[in-house]
């Protein structure tokens, strides 16, 4: 897993300079540099693409390890069995603490669609801004709210971030709000962008 973490780290350093947050001089020079525009969404697509195999693969781990805690459990049955002064309900208790770790851990896990921002977005209460704002607390919040150097586009853009315009931005952040400084190709697929949204829905 610590090898893995390591290359979805070097994977997603390659996107740094992809989202939000540039100076009015790059959004100049990203108008007029179309080729390296296209070039840019191709490296953000490829990493994503690897940032979302890595997550698959830290949720298999921990369906591993919660079949590993069960199996835990059922070993230590015969012991309880032994124990007289155990309570049926204590050593239930006691097996099952493993198994609901696991569960907590995967049910607060980022979905694996999310991975195409953790580059750019922390979502963390009381996050740091990175090149994109932290996005705690962002859901059916207005637009351009905090102190990250917003654009000015999306500061006049009078939005608030309810599940539609989500999946509008999510989708295609410069149609949304032309003139915005999110240098992000955007998400098809609607049953991924709704993934995201309800990730955000739960941070705040």
């Amino acid at each position: 897993m610590v090898r893995r973490a390591l290359l979805a780290g070097c994977a997603l350093a390659f996107t740094l300079a992809a989202c939000s947050g540039g100076t009015p001089e790059a959004e100049d020079t990203a108008a007029t540099a179309s080729g390296a525009m296209a070039a840019e969404e191709a490296v953000i697509e490829e990493t994503a693409s690897a940032a979302e195999a890595v997550v698959e693969e830290a949720k298999a781990d921990l369906a591993e390890m919660a079949e590993k805690a069960k199996e835990a459990e059922k070993a230590k049955e015969p012991a309880a069995a032994a124990a007289p002064s155990a309570t049926p309900a204590a050593v239930a208790a006691a097996a099952a603490a493993p198994v609901a770790e696991v569960i907590k851990v995967a049910e607060t896990s980022q979905p694996a669609a999310y991975a195409r921002c953790v580059a750019c977005h922390t979502a963390n209460k009381g996050g740091e801004d990175k090149l994109g704002p932290n996005l705690w607390g962002v859901y059916r919040s207005a637009a351009a709210q905090g102190s990250f150097a917003f654009s000015e586009a999306l500061k006049g853009s009078g939005l608030t971030w309810d599940e539609a315009t989500l999946h509008q931005w999510l989708e295609n952040p410069r149609k949304l709000v032309p003139g915005n400084r999110m240098s992000f190709p955007g998400i098809k697929d609607a049953a991924k962008r709704q993934e995201i949204i309800d990730y955000l829905k739960q941070q705040g």
